[in-house]
């Protein structure tokens, strides 16, 4: 998982998590790999959004 991935390419990876999940027939194990990748994924959303609030404030104190 690459910190590289931009925050629309990481959402959308999160909802085609939660849709195959949402299918009920994904197995236990595979379930887990795909909560590990979704965490991972909303870290970097949330990083992501962090930062560029970080920014815009950033901007506000010019």
């Amino acid at each position: 998982m690459s910190g590289d991935l931009k925050f629309e390419e990481a959402l959308g990876r999160l909802e085609e998590i939660v849709n195959q999940v949402k299918k009920k027939d994904t197995s236990l194990e595979q379930s887990l790999e795909l909560l590990e990748e979704g965490v991972k994924l909303a870290n970097i959303c949330t990083e992501q959004t962090d930062h560029s609030h970080w920014q815009d404030g950033l901007g506000e104190a010019d």
